[in-house]
């Protein structure tokens, strides 16, 4: 026969302290109520691989459910996700039911989105996540919530350099992000050209020289008059038809807003004067445009689309100068107030279903537990003092029976050095179960 490991009564008490003292740290908080009648929230998600392991089975649920239903399983904590409603107890578990919140048959949460998360499995790499043997730091996206190993970013700041991670699949998703990216708020890891996707290069967007912005800037403004004197082009050859050859070569060979110059009547000229100014002020107009909107339509739309231009913060961003790059964002704080809340803006955001990204979401925390600092002894004493008075008499007597029969029983194990084993005390406890039964289920005070 194997020797049995054998502990003391005192190593006995410490491990139990010590298995107290982490279920403090693990479980701070209160575990008795089921976020589901919360609806969507912001909130700290869970997710089993004991009831849903394969792929269309996904489902997750809240704090309190991963301790209270899901206790014994094999769990994986997600931290947090936006507009989650708790899983448990609906269609989604076909075994287990909601201990704290019994759902209906059938229920289901149809606005809850999943992914790989809740399969275990992180990052692009797509890697079963195991805490026991990742080395890696990880970085949740702001945007997509996924987590990303730091190895398969690439090259990353200091931690304690960036507040936000944006993921370079979500900053291709959303280009507009990428058109903020080069404000002084902002890192970017670039990957190299014609290369794999991770990044290679840093560039911290604080320590750029106004040089640099500036001729980002002009650049931005050339290629947008450019696009100005296409339109131009366009119109002026459409109005100038009776204008001499010469007048002709020259607005074939205009290439800037200024050397534009046609010889014609004051009044062809007023009008070519307004269509200029017209196209100086949408960067969007077309000849197309031009042609099936009558002037006074036209006057109107380039009003709003010059106050847009004069108030968007999107468009008085520099122009993408890393487009055929991937890139990965490190957001510092504050970032969130440099986007714009324009109307064209807000109809983006909610288009790409990013409406989230302009403010802190508020995350919901279950309530703190009084008595985590409470030991299991404290605890007992605290709901005894509660009681009315039989009731507390009955467990002071039950108690000091129980106390004295213990004595009794480990007394000869003491008196011949034997070693208690697992055997003894379910024996003594069985018989002691068996007293009660005999006792019609009536309690003898143990």
């Amino acid at each position: 026969m194997a020797e049995q490991e054998t502990i003391t009564v005192s190593e006995y008490i410490a491990e139990q302290e010590r298995l107290e003292q982490e279920a403090r740290e693990l479980f701070p908080k209160k575990f008795d109520v089921c976020t589901n009648s919360l609806g969507y929230i912001r909130q700290k998600v869970y997710s089993c691989l004991t009831c849903n392991p394969n792929p269309s089975e996904e489902a997750g649920f809240c704090y309190s459910c991963s301790i209270s239903c899901h206790g014994e399983h094999n769990l994986v904590e997600l931290f947090t996700k936006r507009s989650f409603r708790c899983d448990c107890g609906t269609a989604k578990f076909k075994e287990t039911k909601c201990k704290l919140d019994p759902k209906p048959a059938g229920s289901v949460n149809a606005l809850n989105q999943y992914n790989h998360n809740y399969l275990g499995r992180f990052c692009w790499c797509d890697i079963q996540y195991d805490p026991t043997k990742e080395e890696n730091t990880m970085l949740q996206c702001v945007v997509c919530e996924d987590w990303f190993h730091d190895t398969c970013i690439g090259i990353t700041p200091h931690n304690d350099d960036f507040d936000d991670f944006i993921c370079r699949t979500c900053a291709t998703e959303h280009g507009f992000l990428r058109r903020y990216a080069q404000h002084s708020l902002f890192m970017i890891g670039l990957s190299e050209h014609g290369g794999g996707p991770k990044s290679v290069k840093m560039i911290d967007c604080s320590k750029k020289n106004d040089k640099d912005i500036k001729e980002q800037r002009i650049d931005k403004k050339e290629e947008e008059e450019v696009d100005v004197v296409a339109t131009t082009e366009a119109t002026t050859e459409t109005t100038a038809t009776s204008t001499t050859s010469t007048a002709t070569s020259a607005t074939a060979t205009t290439t800037t807003i200024e050397t534009v110059t046609v010889s014609v009547n004051p009044s062809e000229s007023a009008q070519q004067s307004q269509t200029v100014n017209q196209a100086k002020r949408s960067l969007e107009t077309t000849v197309e445009d031009a042609e099936d909107v009558d002037e006074g339509d036209d006057s109107k739309r380039n009003k709003r689309l010059k106050e847009d231009a004069d108030t968007c913060k999107l468009l008085q961003q520099p122009r993408d100068i890393y487009a055929d790059q991937e890139m990965n964002l490190f957001a510092t704080e504050g970032w969130r107030d440099l986007l714009c809340q324009c109307a064209d803006c807000m109809v983006l955001y909610t288009k790409e279903n990013v409406a989230f990204i302009l403010g802190e979401e508020p995350i919901y925390e279950d309530e703190e537990d009084d008595e985590v600092e409470t030991s299991i002894m404290e605890g007992g004493m605290k709901r005894l003092s509660e009681m009315n008075r039989a009731e507390a008499m009955d467990g002071m007597l039950a108690y000091n029976t129980m106390r004295d029969e213990l004595r009794t029983f480990f007394a000869p194990f003491s008196e011949e050095g034997k070693v208690v084993t697992a055997e003894d005390i379910q024996e003594f406890f069985a018989a002691k179960m068996a007293q009660r039964a005999a006792l019609g289920g009536k309690p003898n005070f143990f």
